[in-house]
């Protein structure tokens, strides 16, 4: 559970120590955009890193049957 919060908060924090290198006029709001858009984009690929364990033992006991 851990593990996945890791990605989200790095990315957050890269992009809030990142903006005034993107321009030294980014102000409060624009900060905390980026830091949002990195927030999500870490668990958008937390999504794709972490993928649940399907449970589907029925529908794979039901195929192996036919």
């Amino acid at each position: 559970m851990i593990k996945k919060a890791i990605l989200p908060v790095l990315l957050g924090l890269i992009a809030f120590f990142g903006a005034p290198f993107i321009s030294s006029e980014i102000q409060g709001p624009a900060t905390f955009f980026l830091v949002a858009i990195g927030i999500g984009l870490g668990i958008m690929l937390d999504q794709f890193i972490f993928k649940k364990k399907s449970n589907n033992t029925s529908t794979e006991k039901s195929e192996s049957k036919n």
